[in-house]
């Protein structure tokens, strides 16, 4: 980090490279103790990495000698949200797609609450069943990134880490599209939409709410917005409810494509046509959604192809590989489809 921030920059191998006279690769090779390297060469290294404060969290557990051959991926939500979610296991084929090829394993758990998390991320590094981590569905002031630093993990983010680093990060802008399915509703005469959002501990999911209900403000759409747990069972019930208050949206956007299908469910069940008197707008693009009637509008993601970046990207940082700059993935995709049409009178 910059010395403005108030904190010491990490040291980097390219420090370390410079101080001892040799070459980034050379560092590389010598901490993480792979062959071609001198012993005489390969003690001056480390004892230039050690006198300049490297420790083993920096990059990719440098100074190990052993590996696991692993990547661990931890999910603090309910196996039944998990198991029914296809923006999660496309993410995980995506990575088993490059893990396998490498010969590397795909560890993962799911725990219920954050204490089972850290526990988990501190189980995985101290029993060495893992090489490196991969980070989703960030939070705001994410303790996660402390645990990988604790536990001299590499790892790949998916979206902005809370601090400057040298691993992998991987980000996306969705602000288009969700200014596109704004102006799609509004354009269609909507005054009156709701959103069921996800978990608001999660920072992507908050962040996708306000920029929908500010985008609706300018468009002088009035909004409402019910919590849910990305569920199908919690998406009926967050439709249920909308329906059955005093609002009346026109329209109901949701945070996945799974809470739209069960959302349209609810609106069936109480005589409600799909788009004549509600419209619906879902999130993922999921396999199913093109063949519903109506088939469903909604934000189109490539969750596998993140995947297979985040695992390429993951393996080279521990090899000692460095990333200066965030790599941005292709942006979600608005797609509307039959599900939404003019607002009902």
């Amino acid at each position: 980090m910059s010395q403005t921030s108030g904190r010491r920059r990490s040291v980097r191998i390219s420090d370390v490279a410079a101080a001892a006279g040799v070459s980034k690769t050379l560092v590389s090779y010598a901490l993480n103790d792979r062959p071609g390297v001198k012993a005489s060469t390969r003690a001056h290294i480390v004892e230039t990495a050690r006198s300049m404060g490297w420790t083993p969290s920096m990059q990719a557990r440098a100074l190990s000698v052993s590996r696991a051959y692993a990547i661990g991926l931890v999910f603090e939500t309910s196996p039944e949200a998990l198991a029914s979610d296809q923006y999660y296991t496309s993410l995980m084929a995506g990575l088993q797609s490059v893990l396998s090829a490498s010969r590397y394993s795909l560890v993962t758990e799911v725990v219920d609450s954050p204490e089972a998390e850290r526990e988990a991320y501190l189980r995985l590094a101290r029993d060495g069943r893992v090489d490196g981590m991969v980070i989703a569905d960030l939070r705001q002031d994410d303790p996660r990134f402390a645990l990988v630093r604790e536990a001299g993990l590499a790892y790949a983010s998916l979206g902005w880490p809370p601090e400057p680093t040298t691993m992998p990060v991987l980000v996306y802008d969705e602000s288009q599209a969700i200014r596109d399915v704004v102006e799609h509703l509004a354009a269609l005469g909507h005054k009156r939409v709701a959103q069921v959002v996800g978990p608001q501990a999660n920072a992507p999911a908050r962040l996708r709410r306000e920029l929908y209900e500010k985008l609706f403000a300018e468009h002088r759409i009035k909004s409402r917005w019910v919590e849910s747990d990305y569920t199908a069972a919690g998406g009926r019930a967050a439709t249920t409810r909308l329906l059955g208050g005093r609002f009346a949206p026109t329209a109901i956007v949701y945070s996945n494509d799974l809470m739209a299908v069960a959302g349209m469910s609810a609106a069936f069940a109480r005589g409600l046509r799909v788009p004549e008197d509600i419209s619906v707008v879902g999130w993922d693009d999921i396999t199913v959604s093109q063949y519903l009637h109506p088939a469903l509008s909604t934000v189109t993601q490539h969750p596998f192809d993140d995947g297979r970046m985040a695992a390429t990207m993951l393996l080279e940082a521990i090899e000692g590989r460095e990333f200066d700059e965030p790599t941005w993935t292709p942006n979600p995709r608005f797609i509307p489809r039959e599900s939404s049409g003019p607002a009902a009178r």
